[in-house]
């Protein structure tokens, strides 16, 4: 594998959190933040968080992170990679759109920034990978993605997209008036969009299967070194083992080399009309919900 050198060599921050205006140099290989509490440790590593994944673990929300009695933060840092040395300014405001901005240049989608610095976070949260329940996994998966493939974002934005044109489909009343029936299949023989149906299933099922083919492939080259780690901390006294279970063709792992044959394999579990992670009505939720077991 071709390792690449990056290297966080300084982040400066305005009005973001209790930062009025900071600017933090690193230069050794190894930084360590010790202050009291509530000075802003926790804050400065957020902000390192939110240009490597353009999300806080903390909130969804951009005006918690701008300073109280002003309408935006900034958060700028320079990243010394092997291809060169790489500017980055990421401006959040209360209200309205961020913008993004890589060596000078404005990018037209935030997501364009993904990779550009890469992070790996530990916390006391990280327990929940064992012991909580698979939509933390499937969130911790699908941001370790992110950063080896950006372009996973950019899959993940297109199929939560429409997942939510379909399901506004579904909910729409037939033409007495009245709520959809509670079963995809029902709901098919009396839609008058049963086309447009058709249509938004076909773009879930290849966007949900490119999904699911990547989150195996993640775990494959995953659970080899995840064993060596375990191996060397539990004395070789347990063995770790991953067992990725997606809600379609769960028992079927050869499947998920053969694209079309997966393609298929979601459609009958929408027209029975449940969603293979759980049931609502009048609208599913997303196929791709994945249990990875450890």
């Amino acid at each position: 594998m071709l390792l690449t050198r990056m290297f966080l060599t300084s982040i400066h921050l305005y009005r973001f959190r209790n930062y009025a205006e900071q600017t933090v140099e690193f230069s050794a290989p190894k930084t360590i933040l010790v202050g009291e509490n509530a000075q802003g440790k926790s804050n400065l590593l957020e902000a390192v968080e939110i240009l490597s994944v353009l999300k806080s673990h903390r909130t969804g929300r951009d005006r918690d992170l701008v300073q109280d009695g002003h309408t935006a933060a900034q958060i700028a840092a320079s990243v010394d990679r092997s291809a060169g040395p790489h500017l980055v300014k990421l401006t959040l405001r209360s209200s309205g759109r961020r913008t993004t901005v890589l060596n000078g240049e404005t990018l037209r989608r935030q997501m364009d920034l993904l990779g550009t610095l890469n992070t790996v976070q530990f916390s006391s949260l990280d327990l929940e990978l064992v012991r909580g329940g698979p939509a933390y996994r499937r969130d911790w998966l699908d941001g370790l993605l992110i950063q080896l493939e950006p372009f996973y974002a950019h899959l993940l934005h297109q199929y939560g997209r429409v997942l939510r044109q379909r399901n506004a489909l579904l909910r729409k009343p037939d033409r007495e008036g009245q709520r959809m029936p509670h079963s995809a299949a029902d709901a098919l023989d009396v839609l008058p969009e049963s086309t447009s149906l058709a249509l938004w299933d076909a773009q879930l099922a290849a966007l949900g299967t490119r999904l699911i083919r990547r989150r195996a492939r993640a775990l494959e080259r995953l659970t080899p070194l995840a064993q060596s780690w375990h191996e060397l901390i539990s004395g070789q006294r347990e063995e770790l083992r991953i067992v990725y279970r997606p809600s379609v063709a769960r028992e079927e792992p050869e499947l998920w080399n053969q694209p079309e044959v997966l393609q298929q394999a979601f459609l009958p579990s929408w027209n029975s009309g449940r969603s293979p992670s759980k049931s609502t009505a009048p609208a599913w939720s997303a196929p791709t919900a994945t249990k990875s077991t450890f």
